[in-house]
């Protein structure tokens, strides 16, 4: 009797495979939470693991869950609890801070002050005030000097004997008129560059004010933001988290799609070699057989 025909390996489902994938993966995320969940002991607290319940996964595997708890010592509790009374006393001024800061933020700025109209005109702004008292000073000593030098310039043409309406008189006259006006001219000269050198001062004394009103302006807006944000940096700070971050183990989940693939492969291979090594008894027993024949036949 011959033997059987090798049975073909059967793989398993792609379901399957996904399940026990599934199940390789949740086995390692759990063994991977237990072995980083490690107890620490600072000088400011302590951090506790501990199993509390578990629950189960799509797959209908059972996940254990932890609590961490985390207790600070007697000082750092204080601290902490002294720093959130803090800032809870402080949250109504906050708060009004708050509402300023939004307020102060869209105002625009005013470039509309009480210098305007000075920096709106030219920086050679003439001061005509200063022009005009600059004038009438020198003016109050050059009329009475001027009206004496005529006088004494009528009695001198009067004992020389130069009569008025004489070519001579005339004469005498322009040159008094001339150096009279000249002396007025530079009176006017001195007194428009006064004015002009107070109204360049004027302009710069307009241009320092509207600087410092903006900056008053800017203060203005910024002033409650800055409140807040040393406002927020005045608590004293706590520790929140006691305990430093623990060394991280890793374990890379089993390969199940890799390792059915190989398990496939392998039974494969060895189903493939029970064919062939069936397959060769069979040729060999056939060919016994045909050489019984061929030997009869001969021997009638």
């Amino acid at each position: 009797m011959g033997k059987s025909a090798p049975s073909i390996p059967q793989p398993p489902t792609a379901a399957q495979t996904a399940a026990a994938s599934g199940q390789a993966n949740t086995s390692t995320a759990a063994a991977q939470t237990a072995l980083n969940d490690t107890n620490q002991v600072t000088p400011y607290g302590t951090t506790n693991y501990a199993p509390t319940g578990s629950y189960t996964d799509p797959q209908g595997d059972t996940v254990p869950t932890y609590t961490q708890t985390t207790q600070l010592t007697p000082l750092a509790q204080n601290l902490l609890t002294g720093s959130e009374q803090t800032a809870n006393t402080l949250l109504p001024t906050a708060q009004n801070l708050a509402n300023q800061t939004a307020t102060a933020t869209t105002n625009p700025l005013n470039f509309n002050t009480a210098d305007s109209p000075i920096l709106n005109s030219s920086p050679q702004l003439i001061d005509q005030a200063a022009a005009n008292a600059t004038y009438n000073q020198q003016a109050s000593y050059l009329n009475p000097q001027w009206q004496q030098q005529q006088q004494q310039l009528q009695d001198q043409l009067s004992r020389q004997g130069i009569g008025v309406g004489s070519q001579a008189y005339g004469n005498a006259e322009t040159q008094f008129d001339n150096a009279q006006t000249q002396a007025y001219q530079q009176a006017a000269d001195q007194a428009i560059s006064t004015g002009t050198q107070a109204g360049s001062q004027l302009f710069g004394m307009a241009q320092a004010g509207q600087n410092q009103n903006i900056q008053q302006q800017q203060l203005a807006q910024q002033q409650p933001l800055s409140l807040l944000s040393q406002l927020y940096g005045a608590t004293p700070s706590t520790p929140t988290q006691p305990i430093g971050s623990a060394a991280q183990s890793g374990i890379s989940p089993v390969d199940v799609t890799g390792a059915t693939a190989t398990s496939d492969q392998a039974a494969l291979q060895q189903y493939q070699a029970q064919v062939a090594a069936q397959n060769a008894n069979t040729g060999a027993l056939g060919g016994l057989a045909a050489a019984g024949i061929t030997a009869g036949a001969i021997a009638i």
